[in-house]
């Protein structure tokens, strides 16, 4: 049992939360790289930081230390489903940034068109609708929120699409494997209540 812990049982949960974060910043700073590389987020390190300030908001902020059971978590599982959640918020925002800052701005000057003969989808890998957003997309040369605006849908579900779309061309040419043969290649996880 680490020394938080036992520092935790004898104050009955009043430990300070600077004493936690000078214990432990290493470990937070090792399960937010751990995390993004297992995703391969790329990330640069101000960002990590911007993470680690997070957490360290996010568990002063909702009193986290107080909530904290032994009984259903170990110390590092419960830190580690902090830091998992902080950071794939943190990548979202991002996401979300860079996606409105993207959208605000007029279209970035590409070549208008590309030619028909250029552009051609294998017949029968996709279905009418990913056929329909893919070439509005890169035929068209329009971005997520002109193409829902078009089709009546959301972003969300274009970018969905295309993900889908892109996944069985790729499977088609022979780039990567399926989403689901990724899948059966992981090991089983085990569940945690």
């Amino acid at each position: 049992m680490s020394s938080t812990l036992i520092e935790i049982e004898k104050k009955f949960g009043n430990i300070s939360y600077d004493e936690l974060f000078k214990k432990h910043s290493k470990l937070i700073f090792k399960l937010i790289y751990n995390f993004i590389n297992a995703k391969n987020i790329r990330l640069h390190n101000s960002e990590v930081d911007d993470i680690f300030q997070e957490i360290a908001l996010k568990i002063f902020k909702n009193n986290y230390l107080l909530k904290y059971n032994k009984e259903k978590s170990s110390f590092i599982t419960w830190l580690n489903i902090i830091c998992r959640t902080t950071t794939i918020d943190y990548y979202r925002k991002k996401i979300r940034w860079t996606e409105s800052v993207l959208t605000e701005t007029h279209h970035i000057t590409e070549e208008p068109n590309i030619d028909a003969a250029i552009f051609s989808l294998p017949a029968g890998v996709l279905t009418a609708r990913q056929t329909e957003v893919i070439t509005l997309l890169f035929k068209e040369g329009m971005v997520a929120c002109e193409v829902a605006t078009a089709l009546g849908i959301t972003a969300r579900t274009v970018r969905s699409i295309k993900f889908q779309a892109l996944n069985r061309l790729r499977t088609y040419y022979g780039a990567t494997p399926a989403l689901h043969e990724i899948d059966t290649m992981e090991t089983p996880r085990r569940k945690v209540s």
